[in-house]
């Protein structure tokens, strides 16, 4: 609340210096993209150390964030009923591509954090003039083709600080795995995930208690353009540094008129408050700068209202210059919005879609309701609990998934991917309840239960002595396997623990046997005939299955 205070009795002059970034779109991006980059940074910098640090200590970084929302609820708080309609309509089709974006991300990272060629370790050993260039052509190359995501780049400028990724190579990574679809499909998933951020994360906490929709609108928009830069940028560097081809993905933004003329510059009390600020001279070439970036803006919107014209609204198939597309009777005869259609099948799937909420009248802010998350089925379900997968867990659960039921399990030996499966239904049911336990909740006990099962079928087998860990190479490696798909450091500790408690049980059971009712003599009649596997080269820098062997 002391925040929004403080801001309130600023904001004239804040106003100001905020907007005079909004028209400063620095056309260095493509020319000269380390230019570009240096007076982003330079800005940011000015920008947080003369109104946060100088007016909020306690809080620059929650300050910054506060203007930006505040100068974009003024913006939305003019818009006509078209210009909102559109918006949200945009702010839809952000989320849907990011949610794509998303899901090709994690096609691509997965399989790299398993086996010898680890992702984590080669982006980390890459040179920091490696990792910042990648970082920096992945901004200029996103602004390039998307240009309206251009200014996005002041709501995360954290995440995209090119220095900070030189310096430190765990920002990249942290931000790739936060990204990663938890439980990989074969389809999308229907909501993104958004990179936690303090300031960002408060204000969504409140977002339902603001009793203006223009705000609680324009932090949605906030975010979903924030994440959507984020998403793009570690897209493009993760393809580019793994050398694998960049997916083409498209995002479109409705216009249904072009605009009708040029802003000739700022206006009156905007040029008065950069005067204050900056002095006659500056606020001459602020001036300059907002109108040539109307102008570019104009020219872009008129060029984005001359395609999508074109466009059938549910399938998005351009049509050709001897086809008229046909349009919806109700919207163009009520609203006068020109909504297209390549056939008859595409506008019954648009109305089933959500046509049918919007038909012939304009969507207001109150009708933006981000789309509830379906069930798809898979195989293992999601994370629990606030458990976050890391990008080996997330791999073995989408192969799971994939190969479904046909394996329970993927483990790692030296050079050997070994498929596993369990054949009878007592051993498979015990495994997978503890697997799915595991693989859901990321249960410390399940897991080294879990480990100490296959470490038993795998490198112990029939040696009735308990082992310990540290002193077989071959368990080592497998448990470096579980350690990176889970990330608890005490699990070794767990494992021994989980033998010490087979040693003493009168059977030699596996704890995990013996959770499940298992007996020890029907243990006995099926533990040398539990498991059966097929083991599957491992090719250098990507995951082929280039024979299988039946065991």
């Amino acid at each position: 609340m002391a925040v929004w205070i403080k801001l309130d009795k600023v904001w004239p002059s804040l106003r100001g210096l905020l907007i005079s970034y909004h028209h400063h779109r620095f056309p260095l991006a493509w020319s000269d993209p380390r230019a570009w980059d240096e007076k982003w940074a330079k800005f940011l910098a000015e920008f947080a150390a003369r109104l946060g640090v100088a007016l909020l200590p306690t809080a620059p970084t929650f300050f910054l964030e506060a203007c930006n929302l505040r100068c974009l609820t003024s913006k939305f708080s003019t818009h006509t009923p078209e210009q909102r309609h559109d918006l949200i309509q945009h702010t839809r089709s952000l989320r849907k591509s990011l949610c794509s974006i998303q899901m090709n991300m994690t096609r691509v990272a997965a399989p790299y954090f398993v086996g010898k060629e680890r992702l984590r370790r080669r982006w980390m050993e890459a040179t920091p003039e490696t990792r910042g260039d990648l970082i920096l052509s992945g901004l200029v190359n996103t602004c390039s083709a998307y240009p309206a995501l251009h200014d996005a780049r002041y709501y995360c400028a954290k995440e995209m600080d090119v220095e900070s990724h030189r310096r430190d190579g765990r920002l990249f990574l942290d931000l790739l795995q936060e990204m990663m679809v938890q439980n990989p499909t074969d389809s999308d998933p229907d909501s993104p995930t958004y990179i936690s951020h303090p300031a960002w994360d408060a204000m969504a906490a409140d977002q339902e208690a603001w009793t203006s929709t223009d705000k609680q609108f324009a932090l949605t928009f906030i975010l979903a353009e924030r994440n959507m830069l984020i998403g793009f940028v570690v897209l493009f560097a993760l393809c580019s540094f793994l050398e694998r081809p960049i997916p083409q993905l498209t995002l479109s933004k409705a216009t249904h008129k072009p605009p009708k003329r040029v802003k000739a510059g700022v206006n009156p009390p905007l040029k008065a408050a950069l005067r204050m600020l900056y002095g006659e001279e500056a606020t001459k070439g602020f001036t300059q700068a907002a109108r040539e970036s109307n102008q570019g803006y104009c020219i872009q919107e008129q060029e984005m209202y001359a395609k999508d014209k074109q466009l059938c609204h549910s399938c998005r198939q351009p049509n050709d210059a001897t086809t008229k597309y046909p349009r919806c009777k109700r919207c163009w005869d009520t609203v006068q919005r020109e909504v297209l259609y390549c056939s008859s099948d595409c506008q019954k799937v648009d109305w089933k879609a959500g046509h049918k909420k919007e038909c012939g009248r304009w969507l207001q802010f109150e009708d933006f309701t981000p789309s509830t998350p379906e069930q798809h089925s898979s195989h293992i379900g999601p994370p629990l609990h606030g458990f976050k997968r890391s990008g080996a867990l997330i791999w073995q659960v989408s192969e799971l998934n994939r190969l479904s039921p046909q394996y329970d399990y993927i483990v790692f030996l030296e050079y050997d991917c070994i498929y596993v499966s369990f054949p009878l239904p007592p051993i498979r049911a015990a495994f997978c309840a503890c697997r799915d336990k595991a693989l859901t909740t990321g249960d410390c006990c399940a897991v080294a239960m879990l480990a100490q099962f296959l470490l038993r079928v795998f490198v112990y087998k029939n040696d009735p002595s308990p082992q310990t860990i540290g002193v077989n190479p071959a368990a080592m490696h497998m448990m470096k396997q579980i350690m990176d798909e889970y990330e608890l450091p005490e699990i070794v500790i767990a494992v021994n623990e989980m033998e010490q408690r087979m040693y003493t049980d009168g059977g030699r059971r596996p704890p995990l046997i013996v959770e499940a009712g298992i007996s020890a003599a029907q243990w006995g009649a099926m533990a040398s005939i539990c498991v059966s596997y097929h083991p599957v080269f491992i090719l250098e820098r990507q995951l082929a299955r280039v024979c299988t062997v039946n065991e």
